[in-house]
């Protein structure tokens, strides 16, 4: 980092809202995604924008980009009225968004990133490369952060993805700059080091709108906060007007009276599955541990620590160099996800749309895809006997869904994990791994995730769940195991465990 005093842009007004956004409408065929939306931005501020999955976040956050054009409402920058009817005219009155998808070009490099739209010319017309250097490198030392603008996009990690994104804000002297879900991919120490720029950036006079689902995130670096529920304003508050239970209140239209919910009496049964010696040739390093029936197993480990490669070599869905799995009992041989599923082991993985869902596809059709094979006849399948245990199972996990016939890719978050928990259940397990299981989803339906995982295991099933979620690590896990850089390093009982002796081990 570097040490550069920052000097505030004096064109940006501090007693002026840097945003008016007043009675937004937005209508899709069928759906009011918003109604009379207010949002007003002061400059040099953070505020946070939440609410749950379908709330209408990413709908405003898209007018306001100029993807989207409002149906009705005004919007006024600086105290002036403007329409923005595309992404252009968003960049222009100095908005930026830097979305949870990143959109650079992985093959160009950082400075040619940043001044993408528009390259500094030479007299002659010629593209001033140099020039396109220089001024990059004076964007990151105004932000604080070191990257080499000649480096190639791709190669650089996340976070410093995301420098790149806020650079590009201030070569085109966003006034303006809307961070939708920025530490889904970053490491503990990344987020620091993000909430020092996003603090740079208010210090210059920038506004900043903060989309997150973390709500220790939000408290830790918020000024003021806006809820949005079914598409309409709730509240907007100072941070410090707000406790957690006042603002999961204001989300969801409920107290949630227990987050991590433990209905579980019973102590862990035999053991379900057994991992000795495993290794693999790209990141696992002779990992051992055994899953109980009637348990939650947390894993735990810092970005690279090898939790998602584990999870996918135990399903055999990665390949093994050495080493010896079990499920209940039975070697899993040859190592392969069919073998594994015939065992009983199911695989909830971190990314659900890219490995779990078919998103073009009927929720039925998704949740049957597992367990197809026992309402075959005659080589058929018996589509009433597959629409009942369909049925069955939205009804038990509370899917929310029109119909059956409900493409999937319609669902919130939340539920798209549901039908994916139920797929597996429904073809009958011992053991399940559910990778980063609430990713991407809001705190009523993570509520709802974690009531589940909690049943699954008082039903007798192992769970085990690889999180980078402190609260949910703690809160769910029975026992807990930690990686570092694809070896495990410490196991801790629930008693045993705190936040400080699980960072200590993720560090070894």
């Amino acid at each position: 980092m570097h040490a550069e005093t920052l000097t505030r842009n004096e064109a940006i007004p501090l007693d002026v809202p840097a945003l008016a956004m007043r009675g937004i409408g937005k209508r899709f065929p069928g759906v009011v995604a918003l109604d009379g939306v207010d949002l007003t931005l002061m400059p040099g501020k953070v505020h946070a924008l939440m609410g749950e999955n379908g709330a209408g976040k990413s709908t405003l956050i898209k007018i306001l980009a100029g993807v989207y054009g409002k149906d009705s409402g005004t919007i006024a920058i600086g105290g002036v009225e403007t329409e923005l009817k595309t992404p252009r005219d968003a960049l222009k009155k100095g908005i930026k968004v830097v979305f949870q998808e990143i959109a650079l070009i992985s093959e160009f490099t950082v400075a040619e990133n940043i001044f993408l739209e528009e390259y500094p010319r030479r007299a002659d017309g010629s593209i001033a490369w140099k020039t396109i250097r220089a001024e990059a490198k004076a964007l990151f030392d105004r932000i604080g952060f070191a990257v080499d603008p000649a480096a190639r996009t791709g190669d650089l990690p996340v976070s410093q993805q995301q420098m790149v994104e806020i650079a590009r804000a201030l070569a085109h002297e966003a006034k303006i700059v809307v961070m939708d879900e920025p530490t889904s991919s970053l490491t503990p120490k990344e987020v620091e080091l993000l909430f020092v720029v996003i603090r740079r950036l208010t210090a210059l006079g920038i506004a900043v709108v903060y989309v997150s689902h973390k709500l220790d995130e939000v408290f830790e670096i918020s000024d003021t906060v806006t809820v949005l529920r079914d598409g309409r304003h709730i509240s907007t508050k100072p941070i410090g007007e707000h406790t957690h239970d006042s603002l999961i209140h204001d989300m969801i239209g409920r107290r949630i009276e227990n987050l991590f919910p433990r209905s579980r009496t019973g102590s862990a049964g035999k053991v379900a599955l057994s991992v000795e010696g495993l290794s693999t040739d790209t990141k696992l390093k002779d990992v051992s541990f055994e899953a109980r029936a009637g348990e939650v197993l947390g894993f735990f480990g810092l970005m690279g620590a090898g939790r998602t490669e584990l999870a996918k070599a135990i399903v055999g869905y990665d390949p093994i160099r050495t080493g010896r799995i079990t499920i209940d009992g039975t070697a899993l041989k040859p190592h392969d996800t069919r073998t594994a599923v015939s065992l009983g082991i199911g695989l909830l993985t971190e990314d659900r749309k890219l490995e779990g869902l078919m998103l073009e596809l009927p929720v039925q059709q998704n949740m049957s895809l597992a367990a197809l094979s026992s309402f075959a006849k005659a080589g058929f399948v018996d589509e009433g006997s597959e629409r009942s245990a369909v049925q069955s199972f939205v009804d038990r996990f509370r899917v929310k869904t029109p119909s059956l016939f409900q493409p999937i890719k319609n669902l919130s978050g939340g539920n798209q994990q549901k039908v994916l928990l139920a797929r597996w259940l429904m073809r009958g397990l011992k053991v399940i791994v559910v990778d980063e299981p609430t990713r991407g989803i809001d705190v009523g339906a993570k509520s709802e995730i974690f009531a589940l995982i909690d049943r699954l295991a008082g039903e007798g099933l192992a769970v085990i769940m690889m999180t980078s979620e402190m609260p949910e690590l703690l809160g769910l896990s029975d026992r807990i195991a930690v990686m570092a850089e694809g070896r495990l390093t410490a196991t801790f009982s629930r008693e045993e465990a705190t936040q400080e002796r699980i960072l200590n081990a993720a560090i070894a």
